[in-house]
C-alpha cells in the first residue's frame, strides 16, 4: 500500500471500505465482571463488597454464609482436609480442598448445573447489537451495552461450599453414613434404605439427611411388595400351577390338607424349601426361612445370623442358590470368589446380605478363614473394625451384613465359629427328580422376596418381643450358650415372623428349644471346647520319648503308665510291669507331663488338701518339651494352660499351688482329673487293637 500514512483506523476503513471493522470497534466489550444485584453505588471505594456474606470489616459484623435453601448441593462437613457433600443426584461426596473448584462443582450440580450460573452468575458489559450484528446506539451516537452472563463466580462458590462445611463441623462419614440396607433409627423405628428412596416411619422419602444420619443415594434395589395381604396363588400363580401339577400337598393341624392356592406366600415358601432333601427334614428349611427373612434388615439387628447349606453333586444346591437369589434380586451381594477385603470393600456401608459361594475346603484355608472371621464379626458388630492398612494407616468399617456360605465341603472351623452358624446338609435328591426351573419364574418369585420384606417392616413392633422368647427358651430349655441362642434362637423368631400372627404358644417353644438345644444340635453337640482341642492335640501328638523305641503316639505312653502291676509268683511286683510304667513315666517327664495320684494318706508338709484327692495328669506350665509339642498350633507360648484349666474339673496352678517336679524341672502346673485326660474305655480301645490288656479303672 503506498502514499501516506494513514491518521487513525478510520481511515483504513474508509480507504479499504471494511464497515465490518467499524462494527467490530463498536463491539469492544469492557472486561469486568458485572455488580452483584443488591450493589450500592453509594457506600463508596473504601468498603469492599463480598458477596451474599455482607460487607468485609469486623469478624463480629460479618453475618454466617448459607448455602440457598433451594441449593441442589448440601454440605454436611469436613474431616481430615476432606469436603463432604450430597450432590444434586444426592450422592455423597468426598472431595480435597484442591477439588473443591471448576468442573468437580459441576459434577456436583449436575444435572442442574446451570444453577450455577442462576446464583452465582460471573458477567461482563458489552456491547447490545441487532440481529444483524450491528451495534445499537442512543441518539447521542453512544453505544448502548449490557450485563451478560459469561459463566460463574468459581472463587465465591469454592470459598462457600468450604465455609459451609466447616460450619456443620468435624464429620465423620464412617459413623454417619448410611448406605442400602435396613437400620434401626434412634427412636428404635426401622428405616430401609432402597438406594433411591427411603422407607421411614411408613413413608417414603428421598435420600439425604435424615436425623442425625445420611442416606445418600445409590442404585435402586426392590422395595418391599406395596400389595395388601395376598395367597401364594394370587401373588405367584404360575408357581403355585407347577407345583400344583407336582403334586404338592400342604397339611395344617391334625393332618387336615391345606388348599394350596389359598396359603400365605410364606408358608409356600417353607413347603418349597422342604422340597429337598436335608439331613434335618423340618430344623433345616425351618432355619433357612428364618435367614431369608432376616438377610434384608441386618444393620437394624442386634445379631446377624450365619448359615452355611452344603452338599454334593445331585443334591441341588445349585437350584437352591437360584431360589435365593431370584427372592432377593440384585439386594444380595453375591460372589463365588472373594477375598476378605473385597467382601469389605463391595460391602462399604451397606447392610445387604451377603452370598459367597463355593466357600470350599481347601489345602490353604487361610483365604476362607479370614471372610469367616468376617462373617463371625459381622453377626455381633455394634461398633467399628478396625483393619491395618497401607503406610501405617489404619481403616475402619462397620460389617452389619447376614452372611450365607454355600460349599460342597465345609472347611475346618473353630469352635467358636462352628456353634455360631447354622450349617445345613444336604443329601441326594431321589432318583428322577426334575428341576422346577427358578430362572423361569424370576419375576414372580422376586415378588414373593419382597412381600417377605414387606412382611418384616409391618410386623418390626414384634420383632424384640420374638427374639426374646426364643434366645430365652433355648438358653433356658436348650441349655445353649449366649452366642448359640442368639444364632437359632433369631433365625426361629424370624420364621415364627414370616409364618404366623401373635406370640407363640408355649408348647411349641419348648418342642422347638428341644430340637434346637445344645444335646441335639450337630453346630453345638459336636463342637470342642478349646481345652478338649488342646487336649486332644497333646495326646495325638507322635513323638519319639524313649530312643529304645519309634515314634509313639502321648496317649501310647500314657496308657502304658496307666497298665496296672502285676504279681509275679512269690507275689512281688512284676518287674516288667514296674520297668514299663517307669519308663513310660520318665518319657512324659520329657515334655512336661506326669500322673500323680493324692489321698488322705499322704504325709509331709506338702499333704494335700481334701479338693485334690484322686488321680491327675499334671500339665507343666512352662515346659519346652509341651513348647516344641505344640509349635505351630494356637496352644504354644504356654496358652496351653489357660485352655486345659478350662477342662471340666481342672484346678488351675495358681489354685493348688504346687509345683511338680517333671525329670528334675520343677514347674507349676495344671492339674486334669485323669478320668477327662485319658477317659473310660481309651485303654480299652488300645487293647483292642493289641497294645494294652484289660483291667479295671480304680
Amino acid at each position: 500500500m503506498t502514499g501516506e500514512p494513514l491518521k487513525d483506523i478510520n481511515d483504513l476503513a474508509q480507504a479499504q471500505g471494511l464497515d465490518a471493522v467499524r462494527n467490530a470497534l463498536d463491539n469492544i466489550t469492557d472486561d469486568i465482571d458485572a455488580p452483584p444485584p443488591d450493589y450500592d453505588s453509594d457506600r463508596g471505594e473504601e468498603e469492599d463488597y463480598v458477596g451474599g456474606a455482607g460487607w468485609a470489616g469486623s469478624r463480629e459484623a460479618r453475618p454466617p454464609r448459607y448455602m440457598p435453601d433451594d441449593c441442589p448441593v448440601i454440605p454436611l462437613g469436613t474431616m481430615d482436609g476432606i469436603f463432604y457433600f450430597l450432590t444434586a443426584l444426592g450422592e455423597l461426596r468426598g472431595l480435597p480442598a484442591d477439588k473443591v473448584a471448576n468442573k468437580h462443582i459441576v459434577a456436583m450440580f449436575a444435572p442442574d448445573s446451570l444453577y450455577l450460573e442462576d446464583q452465582w452468575p460471573r458477567k461482563r458489559l458489552i456491547a447490545q447489537t441487532d440481529d444483524a450484528g450491528v451495534a445499537v446506539k442512543d441518539k447521542d451516537g453512544n453505544t448502548l451495552k449490557e450485563w451478560v452472563t459469561i459463566g460463574w463466580n468459581t472463587e465465591i462458590v469454592t470459598t462457600l461450599l468450604m465455609d459451609c462445611c466447616a460450619r456443620k463441623g468435624v464429620w465423620d462419614a464412617r459413623e454417619k453414613v448410611r448406605g442400602r440396607g435396613a437400620w434401626r433409627a434412634d427412636d428404635g423405628s426401622l428405616v430401609l434404605h432402597c438406594g433411591n428412596t427411603i422407607l421411614t416411619n411408613g413413608r417414603w422419602l428421598a435420600p439425604g439427611e435424615h436425623g442425625k444420619m445420611v442416606y445418600p443415594a445409590q442404585a435402586p434395589i426392590p422395595k418391599p411388595f406395596e400389595a395388601g395381604h395376598s395367597t401364594a396363588e394370587q401373588l405367584m400363580p404360575r408357581l403355585v400351577a407347577t407345583y400344583r401339577a407336582r403334586g404338592m400337598k400342604i397339611t395344617g393341624v391334625g393332618g387336615r390338607e391345606i388348599p394350596l392356592g389359598g396359603v400365605t406366600p410364606a408358608r409356600f415358601l417353607f413347603e418349597i424349601l422342604k422340597t429337598w432333601n436335608w439331613d434335618r427334614s423340618l430344623i433345616d428349611p425351618m432355619l433357612l426361612l428364618g435367614w431369608i427373612m432376616l438377610a434384608p434388615f441386618g444393620g437394624a439387628l442386634d445379631y446377624r445370623p450365619i448359615l452355611w447349606p452344603t452338599g454334593g453333586r445331585g443334591t441341588g444346591k445349585s437350584e437352591l442358590l437360584e431360589l435365593i437369589a431370584a427372592l432377593f434380586q440384585n439386594a444380595l451381594l453375591v460372589s463365588p470368589k472373594a477375598s476378605e477385603a473385597g467382601v469389605r470393600q463391595v460391602m462399604g456401608q451397606q447392610s445387604l446380605p451377603v452370598n459367597l459361594d463355593e466357600s470350599e475346603a481347601g489345602k490353604d484355608n487361610s483365604k476362607m478363614s479370614a471372610l469367616i472371621e468376617l462373617a463371625r464379626l459381622a453377626a455381633t458388630s455394634q461398633g467399628n473394625i478396625i483393619k491395618g492398612g497401607q503406610n501405617h494407616q489404619a481403616s475402619e468399617f462397620r460389617a452389619t451384613s447376614c452372611f450365607l456360605f454355600t460349599s460342597i465341603l465345609v472347611p475346618p472351623l473353630e469352635p467358636a465359629d462352628k456353634s455360631r452358624m447354622g450349617i445345613l446338609e444336604l443329601n441326594r435328591l431321589p432318583a428322577g427328580a426334575r428341576s422346577v426351573g427358578f430362572k423361569n419364574y424370576v419375576d414372580e418369585i422376586g415378588r414373593l422376596g419382597a412381600w417377605m420384606r414387606k412382611r418384616f417392616c409391618d410386623n418390626w413392633g414384634r420383632w424384640d418381643e420374638l427374639y426374646g422368647v426364643w434366645s430365652e427358651a433355648l438358653m433356658d430349655i436348650g441349655e445353649q450358650g449366649s452366642r448359640a441362642a442368639d444364632q437359632f434362637g433369631s433365625l426361629r423368631a424370624a420364621a415364627e415372623l414370616a409364618l404366623f400372627d401373635g406370640m407363640p404358644e408355649a408348647e411349641d417353644v419348648a418342642m422347638w428349644a428341644e430340637m434346637l438345644s445344645l444335646r441335639n444340635l450337630a453346630e453345638t453337640s459336636d463342637a470342642p471346647e478349646e481345652g478338649e482341642i488342646c487336649l486332644g492335640k497333646i495326646r495325638s501328638k507322635p513323638v519319639q520319648l524313649d530312643f529304645r523305641r519309634g515314634q509313639r503316639l502321648v496317649s501310647e505312653w500314657l496308657v502304658d503308665h496307666m497298665k496296672p502291676i502285676g504279681k509275679d509268683q512269690y507275689g512281688a511286683e512284676d518287674q516288667e510291669d514296674k520297668q514299663r510304667r517307669e519308663t513310660a513315666e520318665v518319657a512324659l517327664g520329657r515334655i512336661g507331663l506326669k500322673v500323680v495320684r493324692y489321698g488322705p494318706n499322704d504325709r509331709g508338709k506338702n499333704k494335700p488338701p481334701p479338693e485334690i484327692f484322686g488321680e491327675w495328669l499334671a500339665v507343666a506350665s512352662s515346659h519346652d518339651g509341651l513348647e516344641q509339642l505344640l509349635q505351630g498350633t494356637k496352644f504354644g507360648e504356654g496358652v496351653w494352660s489357660q485352655a486345659l484349666a478350662r477342662l471340666p474339673g481342672a484346678i488351675k496352678a495358681s489354685v493348688n499351688k504346687r509345683n511338680i517336679r517333671f525329670n528334675g524341672h520343677q514347674s507349676k502346673c495344671t492339674l486334669i482329673p485323669l478320668a477327662v485326660a485319658l477317659p473310660p474305655g481309651d485303654e480299652d480301645d488300645e487293647e483292642d487293637a493289641g497294645a494294652v490288656p484289660e483291667r479295671a479303672r480304680a
